[in-house]
């Protein structure tokens, strides 16, 4: 299986350290649901100053942010796209991805598999995986 190295390249981290409201992160499978990593993640993040573009295409808003239907609606620069989805949607949203230029994709665990990985390891995206977005974040 091909695989994307490394699993957290160092650009994608620098990124977060610079936790800026200008930092633009998209939560794919962002939910209303508190017991879901979807709503915890986008509320995480958000609490750290990120800019938090939740997208989900049956709500309207989560955790009180606007959500979007899909990637290709979302206005303006997105810096890292988070998946929070199973292996099957995640790798038809990584065409997405990869079509809209975006340059950096944050697998979590559970939306991934090895079709996932191997996707993304021909891909023109950077890719993170084997690590938690969250903890990643904890930079003070």
């Amino acid at each position: 299986m091909a695989r994307p190295e490394p699993p957290q390249p160092q650009q994608v981290l620098e990124i977060l350290k610079e936790r800026s409201p200008l930092t633009r992160i998209a939560v794919v499978g962002a939910s209303n649901d508190p017991e879901k990593y979807g709503n915890i993640i986008v509320k995480n993040l958000a609490a750290k100053g990120y800019t938090v573009i939740p997208v989900n295409p049956r709500e309207e808003t989560i955790a009180g942010i606007e959500a979007h239907g899909s990637l290709a609606s979302i206005q303006g620069p997105v810096h890292i796209v988070t998946f929070v989805t199973p292996p099957k949607v995640t790798r038809k949203v990584l065409e997405q991805v990869a079509q809209l230029h975006l340059p950096n994709v944050w697998l979590q665990d559970g939306s991934y598999d090895r079709e996932v990985l191997d996707f993304a390891a021909s891909a023109p995206f950077l890719t993170v995986y084997e690590a938690c977005i969250m903890v990643m974040s904890n930079y003070d």
